[in-house]
């Protein structure tokens, strides 16, 4: 047998070494897979960007070989397998995870997975996997059967002080690997988001990163405010641009219902398929109402959840995980307290487990005096997410019966019947022309057996005398059209595919009707669901000191701030994966460096937010 001999004390084979190549070329490859197929990085495949990528995530998975080398002896080929295993269930979840909620998994959000949350969103997840994804356990036969043979043949020992020099070989090679990665890296943008460090240093480093800051965070780091970060934070709220005061109390001891619609996103508003509307019903509010044609959603790791605290707090979801399941124990200045103080009751209605996203504890931290949850409803029918759904029709015929109209009340209703996957609708009795069974075509189905819903809904209100006595808000939470599907719905717009005009596909609609408001106009100022509570609070003439967003109806700038760290305003994008600035109107480049100072102000109310969530600061 070929040996790479050592003296005295057993050998490295060349198939051993063959071994070991076939391992690191496996995983890279896959590695490779899972950048390109979640689209965190993009073509051209050899791009300097991407070529520097790679390289780190060879420098990470030496090091890795490196520890195998020096802890492992004759069980080092078994260590090898088992690691290929364990990092192909690693990024097989990862994918899915990320195609799913738009993030990879970390410390903090693996240890607030909740059971029920994850049962809930399976058949969700399950639609994700491709066929494709066979690539991350083809080689495992493979590499079962070569560990197999070797161990057959013999595996040597070999003496530590031999380990030891490869490995730390090993070692320094992988460090200038990732050095090479890391120093061309935007270091600025790392702490705004985990994705970015996945894009640009590889997944791997991206799981080691968020780790350490899970540990940094939860066993070193101060959690007591400290008076700089009180100075922070005041000087944040003092300095804050006021808005004026026009519509100011117009609903002024009125009904607020706001109603949050399941994956509605805004390129279905006005716009026709095969000669029919999608949003019929919509799109006649919108002539009676003011709509807002520049609303981004602004959802991070909790998805759904973080639309509702966005709505109801004005503060940015967390980097990582969760709002309600990591910080529900926290004091916030909310929708809810505002108008409890008014002599409102606040009503949470959603037709689900009152458990998902732990609702039921981060409603009473939010300040709603009941949440009608699914238990409270009759399963009459069901509708959407697999069938397994109370449909939005239901939902909503049921769910005033359920609340004291007779006194002014806040009512919050999220939708669920329009929830991904769309397959459940694509025998619904809507035609999608050409792209009949298909995940777009599902999805224009799913939106367009929402607006019926919310069309009923609305006649309803009429019936019962509410829709004049009410300031009504009707908004979409998060995208439907994961990016990874983007060529279908690029291809029904007619748009180019690029990376700049999918981020400006990026909106969800938002409604906000009251007799006498605007009715029919439309306002383009940029914004997002962190500004729904300032612009509520100015009509309903309630006091909104400490949100961080603005009033959509008076701000003299628009902007809208993504967890992801990108930017987006009324004349510029800035998008922080790339640490590129383009120009919205003709998507020429644009020097950074000239709206520097502008960025980082918008950036900082990231790093505000997470204070106040972190410490409770309120």
């Amino acid at each position: 047998m070929f040996e790479i001999k050592s003296n005295k004390s057993g050998s490295f084979t060349y198939f051993e070494l063959a071994y070991w190549i076939a391992f690191l070329a496996s995983i890279m490859l896959k590695c490779f897979y899972f950048q390109f197929t979640t689209q965190l990085n993009i073509r051209p495949f050899f791009s300097a960007e991407n070529v520097y990528m790679l390289i780190s995530s060879l420098g990470v998975l030496l090091a890795f070989a490196a520890v195998i080398c020096i802890l492992f002896n004759k069980k080092r080929v078994v260590a090898l397998f088992v690691s290929d295993v364990i990092l192909s269930i690693v990024l097989t979840a990862d994918t899915n995870f990320y195609r799913y909620y738009y993030s990879i998994i970390t410390a903090p959000v693996f240890l607030h997975i909740d059971v029920r949350l994850l049962s809930s969103v399976d058949q969700s997840i399950m639609s994700l996997f491709k066929i494709k994804d066979i690539i991350y356990i083809l080689d495992l036969p493979v590499m079962l059967a070569g560990m197999i043979l070797l161990n057959k043949r013999g595996i040597s020992k070999v003496r530590f002080r031999r380990r030891a020099a490869v490995g730390t070989a090993l070692l320094a090679s992988g460090a200038l690997a990732f050095a090479v990665g890391y120093l061309k890296a935007d270091l600025g943008a790392l702490s705004y988001n985990n994705n970015y460090i996945a894009k640009s240093l590889g997944v791997f480093y991206s799981h080691i990163h968020s780790n350490n800051e899970f540990i940094k965070e939860y066993f070193f780091e101060n959690k007591t405010l400290s008076d700089k970060e009180k100075a922070s934070i005041e000087n944040f709220f003092k300095n804050k641009e006021k808005s004026g005061h026009e519509y100011e109390g117009i609903a002024r001891g009125k009904n607020l219902i706001v109603v949050q619609v399941e994956a509605l996103q805004q390129f279905v508003i006005n716009r026709k398929i095969g000669g029919k509307e999608i949003t019929p019903n919509l799109n006649k509010l919108i002539k009676e109402s003011v709509y807002f044609d520049n609303f981004y959603f602004q959802v991070a790791g909790g998805n759904t959840s973080d639309a509702e605290f966005l709505c109801n707090t004005s503060l940015y979801p967390l980097k990582e995980g969760a709002v309600y399941l990591r910080y529900p124990d926290r004091n916030y200045r909310s929708l809810p307290k505002a108008l409890k103080e008014q002599g409102y009751n606040t009503y949470a209605l959603h037709a689900f487990d009152a458990e998902f996203w732990n609702r039921t504890e981060m409603y009473k931290a939010i300040g709603f005096d009941a949440f009608i949850n699914g238990s409270c409803f009759v399963k009459d029918e069901f509708v959407g997410w697999e069938g397994n759904a109370l449909s939005d029709a239901s939902f909503f015929r049921q769910s005033l019966d359920k609340i004291d109209t007779s006194k002014p009340f806040y009512g919050f209703f999220i939708t669920l019947s329009s929830h991904h996957p769309f397959n459940y609708f694509e025998s619904f009795d809507f035609d999608t022309g050409e792209f009949e069974g298909s995940y777009l075509g599902n999805y224009l189905k799913a939106a367009n057996y929402a607006d019926k819903a919310i069309g009923q809904f609305i006649q309803d209100l009429k019936k019962r005398g509410l829709y004049e006595n009410s300031l009504l808000v009707i908004y979409g939470d998060h995208s439907a059209v994961p990016k990874h599907m983007g060529g279908e719905l690029m291809k029904f717009l007619g748009f180019p595919e690029n990376e700049l005009e999918w981020m400006k596909l990026q909106k969800v609609p938002c409604i906000i009707h009251y007799p006498g408001l605007m009715n029919g106009q439309t306002i383009s100022t940029t914004g997002g669901e962190i500004d729904l509570f300032p612009t509520i609070a100015n009509l309903m003439g309630i006091e909104a000191p400490y949100t961080m967003g603005k009033d959509l109806l008076n701000a003299k700038k628009g902007y809208v701030v993504l967890r992801s760290g990108s930017v987006i305003t009324d004349s510029y994008i800035y998008l922080n994966n790339r640490g590129k600035i383009f120009d919205i109107a003709t998507g020429k480049p644009l020097d950074k460096r000239s709206y520097d100072e502008e960025l980082n102000s918008y950036l900082n109310e990231l790093y505000i937010s997470d204070l106040i969530i972190e410490k409770n600061a309120f």
